[in-house]
Protein backbone atom coordinates (compact mmCIF):
# COMPACT_ATOMS: atom_id res chain seq x y z
CA UNK A 1 0.00 0.00 0.00
CA UNK A 2 3.13 2.37 0.19
CA UNK A 3 2.16 3.53 -3.32
CA UNK A 4 -1.28 4.05 -2.95
CA UNK A 5 0.03 6.22 0.26
CA UNK A 6 2.40 7.97 -1.71
CA UNK A 7 -0.42 8.74 -4.34
CA UNK A 8 -3.46 9.75 -2.48
CA UNK A 9 -0.47 12.20 -0.21
CA UNK A 10 0.30 13.77 -3.45
CA UNK A 11 -3.74 14.22 -4.38
CA UNK A 12 -4.95 15.32 -1.40
CA UNK A 13 -2.24 18.40 -0.86
CA UNK A 14 -3.15 19.20 -4.50
CA UNK A 15 -6.91 18.93 -3.83
CA UNK A 16 -6.91 21.03 -0.35
CA UNK A 17 -4.14 23.22 -0.95
CA UNK A 18 -5.52 26.72 -0.05
CA UNK A 19 -3.81 30.16 -1.84
CA UNK A 20 -0.41 31.49 -0.63
CA UNK A 21 -2.40 34.45 1.53
CA UNK A 22 -2.96 31.56 3.92
CA UNK A 23 0.34 31.02 4.46
CA UNK A 24 3.17 28.50 3.74
CA UNK A 25 1.70 24.94 3.37
CA UNK A 26 -1.71 25.05 4.43
CA UNK A 27 -4.93 23.27 3.85
CA UNK A 28 -8.80 23.15 3.56
CA UNK A 29 -10.66 20.90 5.23
CA UNK A 30 -12.56 18.14 3.60
CA UNK A 31 -15.99 17.77 4.30
CA UNK A 32 -17.20 15.67 0.93
CA UNK A 33 -15.09 12.68 2.01
CA UNK A 34 -11.44 13.01 2.40
CA UNK A 35 -11.83 14.02 6.01
CA UNK A 36 -12.08 13.51 9.30
CA UNK A 37 -15.95 13.53 9.69
CA UNK A 38 -16.32 11.50 6.77
CA UNK A 39 -14.86 8.07 8.91
CA UNK A 40 -18.29 7.80 11.61
CA UNK A 41 -20.25 8.36 7.89
CA UNK A 42 -18.01 5.31 7.18
CA UNK A 43 -18.83 3.54 9.79
CA UNK A 44 -22.84 4.15 10.14
CA UNK A 45 -22.05 3.04 6.02
CA UNK A 46 -20.54 -0.12 6.44
CA UNK A 47 -22.46 -1.56 9.10
CA UNK A 48 -25.67 -1.18 7.35
CA UNK A 49 -27.28 2.43 9.07
CA UNK A 50 -29.59 4.48 6.37
CA UNK A 51 -27.92 7.81 6.77
CA UNK A 52 -31.24 10.71 7.29
CA UNK A 53 -28.94 12.84 4.73
CA UNK A 54 -27.71 15.26 7.08
CA UNK A 55 -24.87 13.43 8.40
CA UNK A 56 -21.42 13.65 6.02
CA UNK A 57 -20.91 11.86 3.28
CA UNK A 58 -18.82 8.25 4.10
CA UNK A 59 -14.95 8.42 3.28
CA UNK A 60 -14.90 8.37 -0.67
CA UNK A 61 -11.26 7.24 -1.87
CA UNK A 62 -12.66 8.45 -5.53
CA UNK A 63 -12.24 11.63 -4.56
CA UNK A 64 -8.29 11.19 -4.86
CA UNK A 65 -8.64 11.09 -8.42
CA UNK A 66 -6.98 7.86 -9.30
CA UNK A 67 -8.50 4.53 -9.95
CA UNK A 68 -5.21 2.53 -8.32
CA UNK A 69 -6.46 4.50 -4.93
CA UNK A 70 -10.08 3.39 -6.10
CA UNK A 71 -9.31 -0.51 -6.62
CA UNK A 72 -6.94 -0.37 -3.55
CA UNK A 73 -9.61 0.33 -1.25
CA UNK A 74 -12.39 -1.61 -3.14
CA UNK A 75 -9.73 -4.71 -2.65
CA UNK A 76 -9.67 -4.13 0.89
CA UNK A 77 -13.21 -4.25 1.28
CA UNK A 78 -13.58 -7.22 -0.64
CA UNK A 79 -11.75 -9.39 2.19
CA UNK A 80 -15.18 -10.84 3.95
CA UNK A 81 -18.09 -9.04 5.13
CA UNK A 82 -17.47 -6.38 8.27
CA UNK A 83 -19.60 -6.64 11.21
CA UNK A 84 -17.58 -4.98 13.95
CA UNK A 85 -15.69 -1.39 13.21
CA UNK A 86 -13.57 -0.02 15.43
CA UNK A 87 -12.22 3.89 15.40
CA UNK A 88 -9.41 4.19 17.72
CA UNK A 89 -8.72 7.74 17.68
CA UNK A 90 -4.98 8.64 19.09
CA UNK A 91 -5.34 12.72 19.84
CA UNK A 92 -2.52 14.62 18.28
CA UNK A 93 -0.94 11.19 16.08
CA UNK A 94 -0.80 13.61 12.35
CA UNK A 95 0.03 12.07 9.72
CA UNK A 96 3.58 13.99 8.79
CA UNK A 97 4.62 13.40 12.32
CA UNK A 98 3.49 9.94 12.19
CA UNK A 99 5.72 9.31 8.73
CA UNK A 100 8.27 10.89 10.22
CA UNK A 101 8.50 8.09 12.85
CA UNK A 102 8.14 5.40 10.90
CA UNK A 103 11.40 6.72 8.38
CA UNK A 104 12.90 6.97 11.19
CA UNK A 105 12.63 3.53 12.62
CA UNK A 106 10.51 4.93 16.11
CA UNK A 107 7.36 2.56 15.34
CA UNK A 108 8.05 -0.17 13.68
CA UNK A 109 4.77 -2.15 14.06
CA UNK A 110 2.62 0.49 13.07
CA UNK A 111 4.95 1.21 10.53
CA UNK A 112 4.48 -2.31 9.45
CA UNK A 113 0.89 -2.09 9.65
CA UNK A 114 0.92 1.09 7.33
CA UNK A 115 2.93 -1.04 4.38
CA UNK A 116 0.94 -4.59 5.17
CA UNK A 117 -0.46 -5.33 1.31
CA UNK A 118 -3.78 -6.28 3.08
CA UNK A 119 -4.13 -3.00 4.93
CA UNK A 120 -5.02 0.35 3.58
CA UNK A 121 -2.97 3.25 4.70
CA UNK A 122 -3.67 7.15 3.26
CA UNK A 123 -3.86 10.59 4.71
CA UNK A 124 -7.13 12.35 5.22
CA UNK A 125 -7.77 16.14 6.77
CA UNK A 126 -8.86 17.44 10.42
CA UNK A 127 -11.84 19.68 10.92
CA UNK A 128 -11.15 23.39 11.00
CA UNK A 129 -10.08 24.49 13.79
CA UNK A 130 -7.85 21.29 13.95
CA UNK A 131 -8.42 21.24 17.84
CA UNK A 132 -9.80 18.78 19.81
CA UNK A 133 -13.20 19.79 21.06
CA UNK A 134 -14.22 20.53 17.49
CA UNK A 135 -12.93 17.01 16.00
CA UNK A 136 -13.92 14.39 18.34
CA UNK A 137 -17.42 16.39 18.31
CA UNK A 138 -17.38 15.85 14.34
CA UNK A 139 -16.76 12.15 15.16
CA UNK A 140 -19.37 11.46 17.77
CA UNK A 141 -22.29 13.08 15.26
CA UNK A 142 -20.71 12.56 11.67
CA UNK A 143 -21.91 16.45 10.90
CA UNK A 144 -19.49 19.30 10.25
CA UNK A 145 -18.53 22.29 12.77
CA UNK A 146 -21.09 24.85 11.71
CA UNK A 147 -23.77 21.86 12.12
CA UNK A 148 -22.44 20.68 15.61
CA UNK A 149 -21.79 24.03 16.80
CA UNK A 150 -18.29 23.43 18.95
CA UNK A 151 -16.60 25.78 17.10
CA UNK A 152 -13.35 25.58 19.57
CA UNK A 153 -11.88 24.88 22.96
CA UNK A 154 -13.16 28.23 24.06
CA UNK A 155 -16.20 29.69 22.65
CA UNK A 156 -18.15 32.41 23.24
CA UNK A 157 -21.82 31.53 24.64
CA UNK A 158 -23.96 34.95 24.07
CA UNK A 159 -26.63 34.14 26.15
CA UNK A 160 -24.16 33.71 29.00
CA UNK A 161 -21.31 36.73 28.46
CA UNK A 162 -18.44 35.53 28.43
CA UNK A 163 -16.20 32.82 27.07
CA UNK A 164 -16.27 29.09 28.03
CA UNK A 165 -13.60 26.40 27.94
CA UNK A 166 -15.55 22.88 27.24
CA UNK A 167 -12.67 20.81 27.97
CA UNK A 168 -12.75 22.25 31.70
CA UNK A 169 -16.48 23.31 31.98
CA UNK A 170 -15.05 26.64 33.22
CA UNK A 171 -15.36 30.29 32.47
CA UNK A 172 -11.96 30.87 30.04
CA UNK A 173 -11.05 34.07 32.62
CA UNK A 174 -9.82 32.41 35.66
CA UNK A 175 -11.31 28.71 35.46
CA UNK A 176 -13.95 29.19 37.05
CA UNK A 177 -16.51 26.06 37.07
CA UNK A 178 -19.80 26.85 35.23
CA UNK A 179 -23.13 25.28 36.30
CA UNK A 180 -24.37 22.97 34.64
CA UNK A 181 -27.92 24.52 35.22
CA UNK A 182 -26.76 27.46 33.79
CA UNK A 183 -25.02 25.30 30.10
CA UNK A 184 -25.81 21.67 30.19
CA UNK A 185 -23.60 19.03 28.26
CA UNK A 186 -26.55 16.72 27.79
CA UNK A 187 -28.13 19.40 25.73
CA UNK A 188 -25.81 21.25 23.97
CA UNK A 189 -25.33 19.55 20.59
CA UNK A 190 -28.47 20.55 18.21
CA UNK A 191 -27.56 17.76 16.37
CA UNK A 192 -27.75 13.32 17.62
CA UNK A 193 -24.53 11.15 18.04
CA UNK A 194 -23.94 8.12 16.15
CA UNK A 195 -24.09 6.39 19.38
CA UNK A 196 -27.79 6.67 19.69
CA UNK A 197 -27.73 6.31 15.79
CA UNK A 198 -26.32 3.02 16.45
CA UNK A 199 -28.59 1.64 19.29
CA UNK A 200 -31.62 2.69 17.72
CA UNK A 201 -30.67 0.26 14.54
CA UNK A 202 -30.01 -2.81 16.94
CA UNK A 203 -26.02 -2.24 16.65
CA UNK A 204 -24.02 -2.15 20.11
CA UNK A 205 -22.14 0.79 20.59
CA UNK A 206 -19.17 1.29 23.02
CA UNK A 207 -16.40 3.89 24.21
CA UNK A 208 -13.07 2.99 25.36
CA UNK A 209 -12.03 5.83 27.01
CA UNK A 210 -9.72 7.03 29.91
CA UNK A 211 -11.00 6.81 33.24
CA UNK A 212 -11.08 10.40 34.31
CA UNK A 213 -13.31 11.30 30.66
CA UNK A 214 -16.28 9.10 32.18
CA UNK A 215 -18.79 11.36 32.78
CA UNK A 216 -16.99 14.02 31.72
CA UNK A 217 -18.52 17.53 29.62
CA UNK A 218 -16.57 16.52 26.40
CA UNK A 219 -18.01 12.64 26.77
CA UNK A 220 -21.72 13.69 27.93
CA UNK A 221 -22.39 16.12 25.38
CA UNK A 222 -20.70 13.69 22.21
CA UNK A 223 -22.90 10.75 23.51
CA UNK A 224 -25.44 12.17 25.14
CA UNK A 225 -28.59 10.15 25.72
CA UNK A 226 -27.45 7.07 23.82
CA UNK A 227 -27.26 4.69 26.21
CA UNK A 228 -23.09 4.31 24.77
CA UNK A 229 -20.94 1.41 27.15
CA UNK A 230 -18.21 3.26 28.90
CA UNK A 231 -15.16 1.42 29.19
CA UNK A 232 -12.41 2.73 31.52
CA UNK A 233 -9.24 1.89 31.18
CA UNK A 234 -5.79 3.92 33.42
CA UNK A 235 -2.95 3.43 30.74
CA UNK A 236 -3.17 3.57 27.13
CA UNK A 237 -1.82 -0.13 27.01
CA UNK A 238 -5.06 -0.73 29.48
CA UNK A 239 -6.70 1.08 26.55
CA UNK A 240 -5.71 -1.92 23.96
CA UNK A 241 -6.56 -4.37 26.47
CA UNK A 242 -9.95 -3.05 26.72
CA UNK A 243 -10.10 -2.76 22.89
CA UNK A 244 -9.42 -6.51 22.21
CA UNK A 245 -11.46 -7.47 25.37
CA UNK A 246 -14.66 -5.74 24.33
CA UNK A 247 -14.48 -7.27 20.52
CA UNK A 248 -13.60 -10.57 22.05
CA UNK A 249 -16.83 -10.11 23.89
CA UNK A 250 -18.78 -9.44 20.91
CA UNK A 251 -21.26 -12.04 19.94
CA UNK A 252 -20.70 -13.24 15.85
CA UNK A 253 -23.99 -12.86 15.50
CA UNK A 254 -24.25 -9.05 17.07
CA UNK A 255 -22.88 -5.84 15.26
CA UNK A 256 -21.18 -3.46 16.80
CA UNK A 257 -19.36 -0.10 16.34
CA UNK A 258 -16.44 0.87 18.94
CA UNK A 259 -14.70 3.96 19.48
CA UNK A 260 -11.31 4.18 21.24
CA UNK A 261 -9.99 7.71 22.19
CA UNK A 262 -5.98 7.90 23.56
CA UNK A 263 -5.05 11.22 24.91
CA UNK A 264 -1.14 10.99 25.64
CA UNK A 265 0.10 11.66 22.56
CA UNK A 266 -1.21 15.21 22.46
CA UNK A 267 -0.17 15.72 25.97
CA UNK A 268 3.50 14.98 25.46
CA UNK A 269 3.66 16.88 22.63
CA UNK A 270 1.91 19.68 23.84
CA UNK A 271 4.23 19.81 27.09
CA UNK A 272 7.49 18.49 25.39
CA UNK A 273 6.96 19.76 21.37
CA UNK A 274 6.18 17.42 18.86
CA UNK A 275 8.55 14.75 17.45
CA UNK A 276 10.78 15.37 20.94
CA UNK A 277 12.39 12.50 22.70
CA UNK A 278 9.70 11.85 25.11
CA UNK A 279 6.98 12.18 22.31
CA UNK A 280 9.31 9.47 20.81
CA UNK A 281 8.87 7.57 23.56
CA UNK A 282 5.11 7.68 24.21
CA UNK A 283 4.56 6.62 20.25
CA UNK A 284 6.78 3.39 21.35
CA UNK A 285 4.33 2.42 24.14
CA UNK A 286 1.56 2.55 21.75
CA UNK A 287 3.49 0.86 18.93
CA UNK A 288 4.06 -1.95 21.22
CA UNK A 289 0.89 -2.26 23.22
CA UNK A 290 -0.97 -1.78 19.57
CA UNK A 291 1.07 -5.14 18.65
CA UNK A 292 0.85 -7.06 21.35
CA UNK A 293 -2.94 -6.56 22.10
CA UNK A 294 -3.95 -6.02 18.83
CA UNK A 295 -1.94 -7.28 15.85
CA UNK A 296 -1.30 -10.51 17.38
CA UNK A 297 -4.09 -11.63 20.02
CA UNK A 298 -7.27 -10.23 18.40
CA UNK A 299 -7.92 -12.50 15.24
CA UNK A 300 -11.85 -11.33 14.13
CA UNK A 301 -11.41 -10.95 10.49
CA UNK A 302 -14.93 -9.54 10.19
CA UNK A 303 -13.56 -6.57 12.73
CA UNK A 304 -12.77 -3.43 10.53
CA UNK A 305 -10.07 -1.41 12.88
CA UNK A 306 -9.21 2.25 11.80
CA UNK A 307 -6.30 3.83 13.26
CA UNK A 308 -7.05 7.92 13.05
CA UNK A 309 -6.42 11.17 15.16
CA UNK A 310 -8.15 14.37 15.33
CA UNK A 311 -5.47 16.67 14.10
CA UNK A 312 -1.99 16.75 13.99
CA UNK A 313 0.51 19.54 16.07
CA UNK A 314 3.42 21.68 15.37
CA UNK A 315 6.05 23.28 17.35
CA UNK A 316 6.05 26.86 17.94
CA UNK A 317 7.91 29.43 19.91
CA UNK A 318 6.62 31.82 22.56
CA UNK A 319 7.67 35.14 21.38
CA UNK A 320 5.61 34.42 18.05
CA UNK A 321 1.77 35.53 20.16
CA UNK A 322 0.13 38.27 19.51
CA UNK A 323 -1.19 39.73 22.64
CA UNK A 324 -4.43 41.07 21.82
CA UNK A 325 -4.48 42.88 25.18
CA UNK A 326 -1.76 44.97 24.19
CA UNK A 327 -3.39 46.73 21.80
CA UNK A 328 -6.24 49.43 23.50
CA UNK A 329 -7.44 50.21 20.66
CA UNK A 330 -8.43 47.26 19.10
CA UNK A 331 -9.93 45.99 22.43
CA UNK A 332 -12.18 48.91 22.53
CA UNK A 333 -13.41 47.83 19.55
CA UNK A 334 -14.41 44.75 20.90
CA UNK A 335 -17.44 43.78 22.51
CA UNK A 336 -16.23 40.95 24.54
CA UNK A 337 -12.67 38.65 25.32
CA UNK A 338 -11.43 36.76 22.16
CA UNK A 339 -12.48 33.10 21.73
CA UNK A 340 -11.75 30.29 19.78
CA UNK A 341 -7.89 28.68 19.41
CA UNK A 342 -4.56 30.74 19.41
CA UNK A 343 -4.02 28.98 15.85
CA UNK A 344 -7.92 30.14 15.34
CA UNK A 345 -9.00 33.29 17.43
CA UNK A 346 -12.33 34.83 16.77
CA UNK A 347 -12.84 38.62 17.34
CA UNK A 348 -16.16 40.18 18.49
CA UNK A 349 -16.75 43.43 17.74
CA UNK A 350 -19.20 46.03 19.13
CA UNK A 351 -21.94 46.92 16.17
CA UNK A 352 -21.71 48.10 12.99
CA UNK A 353 -19.84 48.15 9.27
CA UNK A 354 -17.64 50.46 10.36
CA UNK A 355 -16.35 48.87 13.79
CA UNK A 356 -15.45 45.88 11.90
CA UNK A 357 -13.60 47.87 8.92
CA UNK A 358 -11.48 49.89 11.50
CA UNK A 359 -10.62 46.57 13.45
CA UNK A 360 -9.64 44.65 9.79
CA UNK A 361 -7.35 47.83 9.03
CA UNK A 362 -6.31 48.00 12.61
CA UNK A 363 -5.28 44.02 12.62
CA UNK A 364 -4.02 44.12 8.76
CA UNK A 365 -1.48 47.26 9.71
CA UNK A 366 -0.53 46.47 13.08
CA UNK A 367 0.26 42.92 12.51
CA UNK A 368 0.94 42.74 9.10
CA UNK A 369 2.24 39.35 7.53
CA UNK A 370 2.00 37.20 10.50
CA UNK A 371 -1.65 36.54 9.86
CA UNK A 372 -4.87 36.81 7.31
CA UNK A 373 -8.31 38.32 8.71
CA UNK A 374 -11.32 37.00 7.21
CA UNK A 375 -14.91 37.68 8.62
CA UNK A 376 -17.60 35.04 9.49
CA UNK A 377 -19.08 35.34 6.02
CA UNK A 378 -15.66 34.99 4.17
CA UNK A 379 -14.57 31.86 6.21
CA UNK A 380 -18.05 29.98 5.89
CA UNK A 381 -17.95 31.13 2.13
CA UNK A 382 -14.97 29.68 1.98
CA UNK A 383 -15.64 26.13 3.40
CA UNK A 384 -13.46 26.19 6.49
CA UNK A 385 -16.30 25.07 8.69
CA UNK A 386 -18.69 22.77 6.37
CA UNK A 387 -20.50 22.92 3.42
CA UNK A 388 -20.59 26.60 2.37
CA UNK A 389 -23.49 25.66 0.21
CA UNK A 390 -25.32 24.29 3.40
CA UNK A 391 -26.57 26.89 5.85
CA UNK A 392 -24.76 27.30 9.36
CA UNK A 393 -26.38 26.12 12.42
CA UNK A 394 -27.45 29.25 14.58
CA UNK A 395 -25.05 27.79 17.82
CA UNK A 396 -22.38 27.78 14.85
CA UNK A 397 -22.94 31.62 13.75
CA UNK A 398 -23.53 33.20 17.26
CA UNK A 399 -20.02 31.49 18.81
CA UNK A 400 -17.68 32.34 15.56
CA UNK A 401 -15.98 36.09 16.51
CA UNK A 402 -16.96 38.78 14.16
CA UNK A 403 -13.21 38.26 13.07
CA UNK A 404 -10.99 35.26 12.65
CA UNK A 405 -7.42 35.89 12.47
CA UNK A 406 -5.70 32.91 10.88
CA UNK A 407 -2.06 33.06 11.77
CA UNK A 408 0.53 31.88 8.91
CA UNK A 409 3.39 30.21 10.01
CA UNK A 410 3.59 29.36 13.75
CA UNK A 411 2.32 32.21 14.88
CA UNK A 412 -0.60 32.51 17.82
CA UNK A 413 -3.26 35.51 18.55
CA UNK A 414 -4.04 35.11 22.00
CA UNK A 415 -5.86 37.33 24.56
CA UNK A 416 -4.84 37.19 28.32
CA UNK A 417 -8.21 38.57 30.10
CA UNK A 418 -6.28 38.60 33.48
CA UNK A 419 -2.44 38.52 33.07
CA UNK A 420 -0.33 36.28 30.26
CA UNK A 421 -0.36 32.78 30.81
CA UNK A 422 2.07 29.78 29.54
CA UNK A 423 1.89 28.49 26.10
CA UNK A 424 2.67 25.04 25.07
CA UNK A 425 5.86 24.59 22.86
CA UNK A 426 3.50 22.06 20.48
CA UNK A 427 0.22 23.76 19.45
CA UNK A 428 -2.60 23.31 16.98
CA UNK A 429 -5.44 24.41 15.27
CA UNK A 430 -4.56 26.06 12.75
CA UNK A 431 -4.49 25.23 8.92
CA UNK A 432 -1.11 24.46 8.68
CA UNK A 433 -0.53 20.81 7.02
CA UNK A 434 1.56 19.67 10.32
CA UNK A 435 -1.87 20.19 11.54
CA UNK A 436 -4.29 19.43 9.32
CA UNK A 437 -2.94 15.75 8.04
CA UNK A 438 -3.89 12.96 9.95
CA UNK A 439 -3.35 9.07 9.01
CA UNK A 440 -6.23 6.88 8.05
CA UNK A 441 -5.34 3.24 8.56
CA UNK A 442 -7.78 0.93 7.98
CA UNK A 443 -6.72 -3.09 9.04
CA UNK A 444 -9.11 -6.46 8.69
CA UNK A 445 -7.95 -8.48 12.05
CA UNK A 446 -7.61 -11.99 10.50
Amino acid sequence: MTNIKELAEKALVNRQKLPGIFGPETLKPSYDGLGLVNIPALALQLLGVEADGKTAPPFNPDLYGDPEISRGWQQFLANGPINHVVVLLVDALGYDQLESQFRKGEAPNLARAANHPLNFFVPLTSVYPSTTTTALTAVATARTPQEHGIMATTVQFPRIGAPINLIHFSFASDNTPISTKLLNPDTLLPVPNIYKTFIENGIQASQINYYQFENSTISRFCSAGSGAKFVPYHTPAGCFTALRQTLENTTDSQKSYTYAYIPTIDTTAHAYGPLSATYEAELAVLDFAFQREIVEKLKRPDVLFILTADHGQRATSTPHIAWLNEHPELMRLMSAPAAGEGRAAYVYLRNGEEVLEKARAYIQTTFGDEFLVLTKAEALAGGLFGDPEQEAGQECLDRLGDLILLPRRDWQARQAVKEKYEVYPGVHGGLSRAEMLIPFLAMRLG
